[in-house]
Protein backbone atom coordinates (compact mmCIF):
# COMPACT_ATOMS: atom_id res chain seq x y z
CA UNK A 1 0.00 0.00 0.00
CA UNK A 2 1.27 3.48 -0.81
CA UNK A 3 2.12 5.76 2.05
CA UNK A 4 -0.54 8.39 2.50
CA UNK A 5 1.97 11.14 3.28
CA UNK A 6 5.58 11.49 2.31
CA UNK A 7 8.39 13.97 2.73
CA UNK A 8 9.60 15.15 -0.68
CA UNK A 9 13.06 15.67 0.82
CA UNK A 10 13.16 12.02 1.88
CA UNK A 11 12.03 10.37 -1.35
CA UNK A 12 12.92 6.85 -2.35
CA UNK A 13 15.69 6.80 -4.94
CA UNK A 14 16.38 4.74 -8.04
CA UNK A 15 18.93 4.83 -10.80
CA UNK A 16 19.25 3.47 -14.30
CA UNK A 17 22.44 1.57 -15.01
CA UNK A 18 23.80 -1.07 -17.38
CA UNK A 19 22.83 -4.62 -16.52
CA UNK A 20 25.51 -7.12 -15.57
CA UNK A 21 26.88 -8.78 -18.71
CA UNK A 22 24.03 -7.21 -20.70
CA UNK A 23 23.63 -4.68 -23.48
CA UNK A 24 20.52 -3.30 -21.77
CA UNK A 25 19.95 -0.98 -18.84
CA UNK A 26 18.07 -1.89 -15.69
CA UNK A 27 16.55 0.06 -12.83
CA UNK A 28 18.03 -0.42 -9.36
CA UNK A 29 16.42 0.98 -6.23
CA UNK A 30 18.50 2.50 -3.47
CA UNK A 31 17.91 1.73 0.20
CA UNK A 32 16.14 -1.02 2.09
CA UNK A 33 13.24 -1.88 -0.19
CA UNK A 34 11.75 -4.18 2.46
CA UNK A 35 11.52 -1.56 5.21
CA UNK A 36 8.19 -0.04 6.25
CA UNK A 37 9.42 3.37 5.03
CA UNK A 38 9.99 2.24 1.45
CA UNK A 39 7.02 2.86 -0.84
CA UNK A 40 5.82 -0.26 -2.64
CA UNK A 41 6.73 -0.15 -6.33
CA UNK A 42 4.19 -2.81 -7.34
CA UNK A 43 0.98 -0.72 -7.08
CA UNK A 44 2.63 2.28 -8.73
CA UNK A 45 3.57 0.20 -11.76
CA UNK A 46 0.23 -1.58 -11.79
CA UNK A 47 -1.75 1.69 -11.71
CA UNK A 48 0.42 3.64 -14.16
CA UNK A 49 1.16 0.98 -16.76
CA UNK A 50 -2.11 -0.98 -16.71
CA UNK A 51 -0.47 -4.36 -17.38
CA UNK A 52 -2.45 -6.98 -19.27
CA UNK A 53 -0.62 -9.73 -17.36
CA UNK A 54 1.32 -10.03 -14.10
CA UNK A 55 2.83 -13.41 -13.29
CA UNK A 56 4.70 -14.45 -10.15
CA UNK A 57 7.44 -16.71 -11.42
CA UNK A 58 8.64 -19.69 -9.41
CA UNK A 59 10.57 -18.22 -6.54
CA UNK A 60 13.46 -19.28 -4.40
CA UNK A 61 13.23 -18.65 -0.67
CA UNK A 62 13.12 -14.89 -0.14
CA UNK A 63 13.54 -14.13 -3.88
CA UNK A 64 10.46 -13.02 -5.83
CA UNK A 65 10.16 -12.24 -9.53
CA UNK A 66 7.02 -10.84 -11.12
CA UNK A 67 6.76 -10.55 -14.88
CA UNK A 68 4.67 -7.61 -16.10
CA UNK A 69 3.35 -7.38 -19.64
CA UNK A 70 1.89 -4.07 -20.76
CA UNK A 71 1.22 -2.27 -24.03
CA UNK A 72 4.87 -1.29 -24.58
CA UNK A 73 6.66 -4.45 -23.53
CA UNK A 74 7.61 -6.93 -20.85
CA UNK A 75 9.76 -6.50 -17.74
CA UNK A 76 10.57 -8.26 -14.50
CA UNK A 77 10.28 -6.80 -11.03
CA UNK A 78 12.94 -8.69 -9.11
CA UNK A 79 12.78 -8.54 -5.30
CA UNK A 80 15.55 -10.43 -3.55
CA UNK A 81 17.69 -10.13 -0.44
CA UNK A 82 20.24 -8.07 -2.37
CA UNK A 83 17.89 -5.40 -3.65
CA UNK A 84 14.99 -4.43 -5.85
CA UNK A 85 15.52 -4.31 -9.61
CA UNK A 86 13.53 -3.88 -12.81
CA UNK A 87 14.90 -5.82 -15.76
CA UNK A 88 13.42 -5.33 -19.20
CA UNK A 89 12.66 -8.30 -21.45
CA UNK A 90 11.45 -6.51 -24.60
CA UNK A 91 11.47 -3.01 -26.09
CA UNK A 92 14.15 -2.13 -23.55
CA UNK A 93 14.68 1.62 -23.86
CA UNK A 94 10.97 2.46 -24.16
CA UNK A 95 10.03 0.23 -21.21
CA UNK A 96 12.76 1.77 -18.99
CA UNK A 97 11.61 5.28 -19.92
CA UNK A 98 7.95 4.55 -19.16
CA UNK A 99 8.76 2.91 -15.83
CA UNK A 100 11.02 5.81 -14.83
CA UNK A 101 8.29 8.29 -15.74
CA UNK A 102 5.69 6.32 -13.73
CA UNK A 103 7.93 6.20 -10.65
CA UNK A 104 8.82 9.91 -10.74
CA UNK A 105 5.22 10.94 -11.53
CA UNK A 106 4.02 9.08 -8.44
CA UNK A 107 5.78 11.65 -6.25
CA UNK A 108 7.37 8.88 -4.16
CA UNK A 109 10.52 8.28 -6.20
CA UNK A 110 13.37 10.35 -7.56
CA UNK A 111 15.82 9.26 -10.23
CA UNK A 112 19.45 9.88 -9.41
CA UNK A 113 22.12 10.03 -12.11
CA UNK A 114 25.08 7.68 -11.79
CA UNK A 115 28.35 7.29 -13.64
CA UNK A 116 27.44 4.34 -15.84
CA UNK A 117 31.11 3.69 -16.65
CA UNK A 118 31.56 2.20 -13.18
CA UNK A 119 29.29 -0.70 -14.20
CA UNK A 120 31.29 -1.96 -17.19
Amino acid sequence: MLRALHDVNNMNLFFIRPGYESDHDLIEFSGDHRSDDFTSVFPILENALKPSRITLEDFVTDDYVWEFEFESGIFELNDDWGGLFIITKTNHENVINQISKALVSSGYFKEIKVDTSQYT
